[in-house]
């Protein structure tokens, strides 16, 4: 049964005080979880995992791991205080405050039997997502197309193709659906969709390969690469694996100021670094950590600068090529490109199509790219058979485990994706709608599936 209510806790030194309603399983540990960590022990961290955390979940990360990850997050955030709880398809949603006023969201996969053990830990940097439906249990048969394809066609209004991979080879593989409802046009498995903020994954895997090749270093500056970046002082402050890990105090792309200008004009990343290099850090590099696209347009440009290639051609030559992403790539929203799915979003209760939302007429390196269920497939096995970076620049991309657990997820207003694999199985959920139905389904499914 779903228990529905909020759990107001406030952190006084490192005491929690808790109201006396009955706890949702494994709330009891959740909430000591974050006693723990306002320690400021390491140590104190890692024994509480050693104790709390499923087996599974301390084979995902090792101790090294687990410290590197606290310490991060300690010396990003400081301590945090509770301010929900709330449960959710997996477990328990948890949305805290840390020391700088930022709103995080900790995601906790709580195993269904007693003990009740933390499975699993996620974080949402930014807070404030939307809840969108609450999608009904998942569990699957070992024979679970015809049970899966049931459970999709109940979802309310979804859009999209689905594909489940087991070592590589898909088990499901479904579209749903319509890809423009203004000419009633309906999604197939071929399908490319606005991936969103997966993106990044691109990007972030091109920078890997510049490295790997000795043409940049992640450590430097980026006015080593981009001399004439207009904002010198910033440029000096911030280093390439600051904008990797969004430390960098740079801001958004999505701005109202943005919105009020003609996207169309945005057709090269210059021309992004040119509107926003004069704002304001929102906080000194490497004191914090906050989502930044602007942050990967000038990893985009970065990209330019040290391979001597259009940032789109680059990543289309070395990524998706040597990657089998045959359909992928930066489609012109100006030009009718076949098989692309439209994005529609709900106003008011009608659709619309997204259009005037998009990053630019082609996308940017934060967004906007686009890309098939089966690409993305190809994507990840590449990324694990080192197709595309060495074994040292997989584990960077991998932060640590090249064989572990990947989520990666992207939305905007009709928009939603996300992948989800183990280096076993593989779920990749593609959808032209508004979030968060797509990425809350792709989470019950690997839930379902023991990612």
């Amino acid at each position: 049964m779903k228990i529905a209510r909020t759990l107001i806790a406030i952190l006084i030194a490192t005491l929690f005080a808790i109201n006396i309603l009955a706890q949702a399983p494994g709330e009891d540990r959740v909430l000591a979880y974050f006693q723990a960590f306002n320690s400021g022990s390491a140590e104190q961290v890692e024994s509480f995992a050693q104790a709390n955390f499923t087996p599974q979940a301390l084979q995902r990360h090792n101790a090294d791991e687990r410290r590197a990850m606290f310490d991060q997050l300690r010396g990003a955030h400081g301590k945090f205080t509770v301010a929900g709880v709330r449960t959710s398809n997996s477990g328990l949603d948890v949305d805290v405050r840390d020391e700088n006023g930022e709103t995080l969201q900790f995601r906790f996969t709580i195993e269904p039997a007693p003990p009740h053990r933390i499975a699993g830990l996620g974080i949402n940097i930014g807070g404030g997502r939307e809840e969108g439906p609450q999608l009904p249990p998942l569990k699957l048969p070992s024979d679970f197309s015809a049970p899966l394809d049931a459970y999709i066609r109940q979802l309310p209004d979804f859009s999209g193709s689905v594909l489940v991979a087991k070592n590589g080879e898909i088990q499901f593989e479904k579209a749903y659906g319509l890809a423009s409802r203004r000419f009633n046009v309906a999604n197939k498995t071929s399908t490319r969709f606005n991936v969103g903020s997966i993106t990044k994954d691109f990007t972030r895997a091109a920078i890997g390969q510049l490295a790997q090749a000795g043409k940049l270093k992640v450590d430097v500056p980026i006015l080593t690469y981009l001399p004439n970046y207009p904002n010198k002082e910033v440029a000096q402050k911030i280093t390439i694996q600051q904008l990797v890990d969004h430390r960098s105090g740079l801001g958004d792309v999505f701005t109202p100021r943005f919105f009020e200008t003609n996207n169309l004009r945005y057709r090269t990343l210059q021309s992004y670094i040119d509107f926003f290099a004069s704002d304001p850090l929102q906080y000194e590099p490497g004191k914090g950590q906050r989502y930044s696209n602007y942050g990967y347009v000038v990893l985009g440009a970065i990209i330019e600068a040290v391979s001597g290639e259009d940032y789109f051609d680059y990543i289309q030559k070395h990524v998706f090529d040597p990657a089998g992403m045959s359909g992928s790539g930066f489609f012109d929203v100006q030009k009718i490109v076949p098989d692309l799915a439209v994005g529609h979003t709900r106003k008011e209760n009608e659709w619309l199509e997204n259009t005037l939302v998009r990053p630019g007429p082609r996308g940017i390196p934060a967004g906007g790219s686009y890309s098939s269920a089966r690409d993305l497939l190809n994507f990840d096995r590449a990324l694990r058979a080192k197709k595309l970076l060495d074994d040292q620049w997989t584990r960077w991309f991998f932060k640590g485990d090249a064989q572990g657990s990947r989520v990666s997820a992207g939305g905007s207003p009709g928009v939603n994706a996300a992948v989800a694999s183990d280096g076993v199985w593989t779920v990749v959920v593609l959808t032209n709608i508004d979030p968060p139905t797509g990425e809350k389904f792709a989470e019950a499914l690997a839930e379902a599936l023991k990612i």
